[in-house]
């Protein structure tokens, strides 16, 4: 079971202490989506190249951090996002940026970028591909940083239409796409009719998770049961059933958590900066992985997310490396690929440990849990 280890207040209970913790910690990404991480000023750039308008905004104003408690205008705005990513160019930039920038200078090591295809205006799904894995290599070669891809189904198309996407991403496989997902708004999409497309995919050998952002409850054991999915994305209502929470921590059903996107969404808290939710799955030994969601359009990034958690809770490297820890073990690397990052997540926290000294490991300082 995960736990938060308590220690006295100290020099490592500093602002200062804690940053030099969460921008040192080694990191692996299993939810970021793509569309999502695009800086708005390559929006800009794209809509200008493209010769669409844009309307008042600028890239000052084009992302309205506080207005995305309402998730549909949040999608609103992802869509216009995917409206101005349109060729292969475009395609390798948002890669490489979300890549380089937006990964490998937070210490991002490995990332599963969550693609979604119907989000792109009259993209061939192979051109798609075809520039994102483009991105991927030159980011590796210039960064290390390693990626593969997990293809995302609209829950707000039909379930026909989510089952030809699988056909189509198993007609075109190439070996960089290791899965699929399932994303956009869960009151508009119930999971289980997504099953006959998330069956198929496993019958191709691809691997599944899904977002379950509102619940209920239920909709985590129909992800796992029906949809075969071995990680959840969000899943922050697991903890209001104790019978499914206690069946997750024996199973060790990996949960992929935004702390910042989420609690401005009010999935992991109530949009007061608490992420009580966060902290329940933690207590009750659920096996957490953090992320950024989509971290230009919430005003976070890879590293930012870490610095809530470990404000807002008290988290010291500790628990934060447990996160990082998690995310290798639910991630999709084949055997030998796993291995390697591993070794490179440890031997990244024994040199910060060294590097932050006595006290890192431990919880800044002693705090009241949120109820």
């Amino acid at each position: 079971m995960q736990t938060s280890s308590q220690g006295p207040r100290s020099a490592a209970g500093s602002s200062e202490f804690i940053e030099g913790i969460v921008r040192g910690l080694p990191k692996v990404s299993l939810h970021c989506h793509l569309l999502g991480s695009v800086q708005p000023g390559t929006v800009v750039d794209l809509a200008r190249k493209h010769g669409l308008n844009l309307g008042a905004h600028t890239a000052e104003t084009l992302y309205d951090h506080s207005s995305y408690e309402d998730l549909g205008e949040f999608l609103r705005v992802l869509d216009v996002v995917g409206s101005v990513v349109r060729d292969r160019d475009d395609l390798y930039r948002v890669t490489y940026e979300s890549l380089t920038a937006g990964g490998a200078a937070h210490h991002v090591l490995h990332r599963e970028i969550q693609i979604s295809p119907p989000g792109h205006v009259d993209v061939p799904y192979p051109a798609l591909i075809e520039g994102i894995t483009a991105g991927m290599q030159d980011a590796q070669t210039d960064t290390g940083i390693t990626s593969n891809i997990v293809v995302g189904l609209c829950r707000e198309d039909t379930p026909a239409a989510a089952r030809q996407l699988v056909e189509t991403v198993i007609e075109y496989r190439t070996p960089d796409v290791v899965g699929i997902g399932l994303d956009y708004a869960e009151v508009k999409g119930a999971p289980a009719q997504f099953a006959p497309a998330f069956i198929r995919a496993g019958e191709a050998g691809l691997r599944r998770t899904a977002h379950s952002e509102t619940g209920p409850p239920r909709h985590i054991e129909v992800l796992l049961d029906e949809l075969g999915c071995d990680r959840v994305d969000h899943g922050y209502h697991v903890v209001d059933d104790p019978r499914i929470t206690a069946r997750c921590v024996q199973e060790q059903v990996p949960f992929i958590c935004t702390p910042v996107s989420s609690d401005i969404g009010r999935y992991s808290g109530s949009g007061d900066g608490s992420h009580r939710r966060i902290a329940q799955m933690v207590d009750a030994g659920l096996k957490v992985a953090i992320d950024s969601d989509d971290p230009p359009m919430f005003g976070t990034d890879p590293t930012h997310d870490f610095r809530a958690l470990a404000h807002a809770l008290d988290y010291g490297l500790e628990q934060l490396a447990m996160f990082t820890r998690n995310a290798v073990d639910a991630c999709w690397l084949d055997t030998a690929e796993k291995a390697a990052l591993r070794s490179r997540v440890e031997e990244g926290i024994a040199a910060l440990m060294i590097d932050m000294g006595p006290g890192a490991e431990k919880t800044p300082a002693a705090k009241t849990r949120p109820d």
